[in-house]
């Protein structure tokens, strides 16, 4: 079975989630990215129409996009 979930730690205790989810409405799938931001969590969804391109996301999303996906959603919500 394919991994579904991949956490991401960062300093200071912070976590970044992605997810793969099966959309059976559109027969598409999701990457869903996630954080904690001080209570407020920031999620952004990444659409594809075949699994194995999700599954490639998943993979490869590492450390230091996990940064930068912080680092936007903070300047977005301050």
């Amino acid at each position: 079975m394919s991994k579904f979930a991949k956490l991401i730690e960062l300093e200071n205790d912070e976590q970044v989630l992605l997810t793969l989810n099966y959309n059976n409405e559109d027969d598409s799938y999701d990457v869903e990215i996630r954080t904690d931001l001080e209570g407020v969590t920031a999620s952004i969804k990444l659409g594809y129409d075949e699994e194995f391109k999700a599954l490639e996301t998943l993979k490869k999303y590492g450390k230091n996009d996990a940064e930068k996906y912080r680092q936007q959603m903070l300047t977005m919500l301050t």
